[in-house]
């Protein structure tokens, strides 16, 4: 995972290093198209506006970390992430407003994703596992549900201090690139309450079944991008649908 401010040891010392790095490839590949088209969503002046406010909110929300091209902000504390293309939208609907006062606006509506948990919105955890389950620990669990979302022609990312899964799937054909965002921390919650019902189950089957579950049911724990194509959401199915 790329992350384009880097929170980490700033952190601590309350500032942030911020840049911005820009890969064209997704616009460039056959059939594809850019995964960072959330800027589409603004105009010139919206835009300038639109970071402007972005950076800002640091001095309220703490360190943020932006991925352009995954179109995703990242809050360290509280945990969170958040869909760039989801907030573009919002502040476009704000319309002079957002120009007039975009520290104002922007700092409004991270707070209402940061405070509420919705679509294009995870809220994560830092302690989202302690310890092992059945002999996993937090790398071993990203990988093994990484192994089991990810499909052919996708790639995954993790973030492990907070828990989280990133599936980056391409677009096709006059279709954007999405990705679909999924919390570890309620898959171990899912898992322990399933290895108390099934306490026999081999654990890579009963993760298959924890983990096609969540992503079945579309709710809590699972997020996206961008509202995500049928095409994009049967194959996060399919991939992880258990074998029969």
């Amino acid at each position: 995972m790329v992350w384009i401010a880097v929170a980490g040891v700033v952190a601590v010392i309350g500032v942030i290093v911020w840049s911005f790095r820009r890969d064209k490839r997704g616009a460039d590949e056959p059939g594809g198209r850019s995964g960072w088209d959330w800027e589409s969503r603004l105009g010139e002046d919206a835009r300038v506006a639109f970071m402007e406010g972005v950076r800002a909110c640091q001095d309220q929300a703490g360190p943020l970390a932006v991925n352009e091209e995954r179109g995703l902000l990242r809050i360290v504390d509280p945990p969170r992430l958040i869909s760039l293309y989801l907030l573009a939208d919002r502040f476009t609907a704000r319309g002079q407003d957002g120009l007039h006062d975009p520290q104002g606006v922007v700092r409004e509506l991270v707070t209402q994703c940061v405070a509420t948990e919705q679509p294009g919105v995870l809220h994560l955890r830092a302690d989202w596992l302690s310890g092992e389950v059945d002999g996993m620990d937090g790398a071993g669990l990203m990988a093994a549900v990484g192994e089991i979302v990810c499909p052919e022609g996708a790639s995954w990312s993790g973030d492990e201090s907070a828990g989280c899964l990133e599936v980056a799937l391409p677009g096709a054909a006059g279709e954007h690139a999405d990705t679909a965002l999924l919390d570890l921390g309620r898959v171990v919650e899912r898992y322990e309450k399933t290895r108390a019902e099934r306490p026999t189950m081999p654990a890579g089957a009963l993760l298959r079944d924890v983990v096609f579950e969540l992503i079945s049911e579309a709710g809590p724990g699972l997020a996206w991008t961008r509202p995500p194509t049928e095409r994009h959401r049967t194959a996060l199915l399919a991939t992880s649908r258990p074998a029969t």
